[in-house]
């Protein structure tokens, strides 16, 4: 399996079960953009598209990425049309798993079926079996990652190191978020105004610097950041029994993710997640992506209720490449609002 181990298989979605992945040998990669100004992608994709799906295209049309394949999770539109730009101006493989829009437990078993059909996927694209053993292995350890950087979070925030867990080997960003942790445990968090810093895909740790050095304590509820390890685990994963216990865990596990806006949850799920994490915070800061849609169309009830709460809420709209002084100054002067 080692020799497999080498290759990569890119993502771009939190919803992407990582578990079966590095269970058939790969190493799970997210793409993300990099803070650069986009040119090539522009003759496949409107300017109207956000900067993570052109910039993660430039990134592919410049031979920025060696990967074996990449796999597209239904998220947005802009994600899922991108899928087949990708197809197209790449010699990679491309696989398309559905994932319900709408999360219920009528859905479930369909997810749970195409589930079945990732993991043939990831078999003949790797050339072995995914057996009992390599899926258990594969959950624990990923599960063993994600508690830990609940733990590191809750202690101190480290956006380093969740970045890492999203494209390093998980056993060795698992070492190092451990060794974080107990360098942090017991110490007070970051005193100041506590902030909740919500929106979609943030890869550049100055903007999170930047909010940090303004005199908040962050809290955030970020693509990149919570979102990207938290989880409800269903049941015990001791209790996995059968490849099909298996698909049941991760099936579940990925229904009970921390709330995304391109989801439809029961009972307005994904705002009542957030109100309840903003409780305690004296402010939030929308760190949105120019033309996201998903985002873009619940700002404006998210903003009202916050308010309605008492928070103070800002919106920081972001196109890449993104300029930190520009942002410095608006966070700075939110910060001395409060």
């Amino acid at each position: 399996m080692e020799a497999v181990r080498g290759k990569k298989i890119g993502y771009l979605c939190t919803f992407t079960p990582k578990e079966l992945i590095w269970a058939a040998g790969f190493l799970p990669v997210r793409i993300l953009a990099k803070n650069q100004p986009v040119s090539l992608a522009n003759s496949h994709l409107q300017t109207y598209s956000c900067s993570q799906a052109r910039g993660s295209l430039e990134r592919l049309l410049k031979g920025e990425l060696d990967l074996a394949g990449v796999i597209f999770t239904r998220s947005c539109d802009t994600l899922m049309r991108l899928a087949d730009v990708w197809e197209k101006n790449s010699a990679m493989r491309v696989y398309n798993l559905e994932f319900p829009t709408k999360i219920r437990d009528s859905t479930l078993d369909f997810f749970k079926r195409e589930l079945y059909d990732l993991k043939s996927t990831m078999e003949e694209w790797s050339g072995r079996r995914i057996g009992r053993e390599e899926l258990i292995t594969s959950i624990r350890l990923y599960g063993e990652l994600e508690r830990t950087l609940k733990e590191l979070f809750e202690a101190q925030p480290d956006y380093e190191i969740v970045l890492k867990a999203q494209s390093h080997k998980p056993d060795e960003v698992l070492k190092e978020a451990k060794n974080r942790l107990s360098e942090v445990r017991g110490s007070e968090r970051d005193r100041g105004r506590k902030v909740l810093v919500t929106g979609s895909v943030c890869p550049f740790l100055e903007i999170t610097d930047l909010i940090a050095d303004a005199g908040f304590s962050i809290i955030d509820d970020l693509c990149t950041g919570t979102r990207f390890f938290t989880f409800e685990t269903p049941k015990n994963e001791s209790e996995i029994a059968s490849i099909d216990d298996a698909m049941e865990f991760l099936a579940r596990k990925y229904f009970l993710k921390a709330p995304c806006p391109t989801k439809n949850y029961e009972n307005d799920g994904r705002f009542s997640y957030l109100l309840e994490r903003a409780k305690d915070v004296d402010a939030v800061i929308f760190l949105l992506m120019k033309f996201c849609e998903p985002h873009f169309f619940d700002y404006p009830q998210l903003k009202e209720k916050l308010e309605a709460m008492g928070k103070k809420t800002l919106l920081l709209e972001l196109e890449f490449p993104v300029s930190p002084e520009q942002l410095r100054t608006r966070i700075e002067a939110f910060y001395e609002t409060l």
